[in-house]
């Protein structure tokens, strides 16, 4: 089975190629998809991240087919790349590396805050894209729906941390639980971000809480105003007015020209 695959569903919506380097993942997220997706027990699957097996070696030798694609490899749909199992197996430095080297282009997206930071000279080596999930402002939101995943401080540092270093960043506001929270966060943090990817909630009896429709109205009012670029998820597109632009962001056709080599 291939390692880097191309997702489906609305993870498509994110990143047309993938690739997932741990099974499990401790965030322990009361949200989270993977599990089901996966078809694991959730309680099994927060329990620990594990590498897959031969994960890097298997990479090393797929790499050579993505040289030079025009779509980039997004790091992790079911799994997060710095969890705090990558402080020993170092898994997301090694496979970024590895793309790096073979010109593939890719980003990460990860709610592990300043745990990436110490990558960031493969990040501008390689041309990576730096990413967060972020749903909250309020760490005391982010503690109850996400209890072991990063402050919402430390994932905001992280960001920050790769604009000042010149790295490309988009935020995945999704699931949106909290509207407040979620406009609040965008329009505080645009002068850091360079994509925002806004999504709502799904299969949870908290989404029914929601005015979506107006959550979805304060969106049209803030995005256009707003320096950062933007995608609007589906699962919102059905509260837009006719005609309203629903992405904004513009992938290049290649990025070689940004990719250089680390060895």
């Amino acid at each position: 089975m291939a390692l880097i695959y191309r997702p489906s569903g609305m993870a498509l919506e994110y990143a047309p190629l993938a690739l997932n380097l741990y099974n499990g993942c401790t965030h322990g997220c009361k949200y989270c998809y993977a599990p089901a997706c996966l078809r694991t027990a959730a309680e099994k699957f927060h329990q620990a991240g594990v590498p897959r097996n031969a994960v890097l070696r298997q990479l090393e030798a797929e790499a050579h087919k993505y040289t030079d694609s025009k779509d980039r490899v997004l790091l992790s749909f079911t799994s997060d790349p710095y969890q705090p199992a990558e402080d020993h197996y170092k898994m997301t430095r090694g496979a970024i590396r590895i793309l790096t080297d073979h010109s593939v282009p890719w980003q990460v997206l990860t709610k592990g805050g300043v745990r990436a930071c110490r990558d960031f000279d493969i990040f501008i080596a390689g041309g990576g894209y730096f990413a967060t999930s972020l749903v909250f402002t309020e760490d005391s939101s982010r503690r109850e729906w996400e209890p072991a995943a990063a402050s919402v401080e430390s994932r905001l540092e992280a960001i920050r941390q790769a604009h000042e270093a010149g790295i490309r960043t988009w935020v995945s506001v999704e699931p949106v639980i909290d509207p407040k929270q979620a406009l609040s966060l965008i329009e505080n943090n645009s002068g850091i971000v360079d994509a925002w990817k806004i999504g709502k909630l799904n299969h949870h009896p908290a989404a029914a809480q929601v005015d979506w429709q107006k959550f979805t109205d304060s969106l049209v009012e803030l995005l256009p105003g707003l320096p950062s670029q933007y995608m609007i998820k589906d699962s919102l597109r059905k509260y837009l007015p006719p005609g309203f632009e629903v992405n904004t962001i513009c992938e290049p056709e290649s990025t070689k020209s940004t990719i250089a080599t680390l060895f």
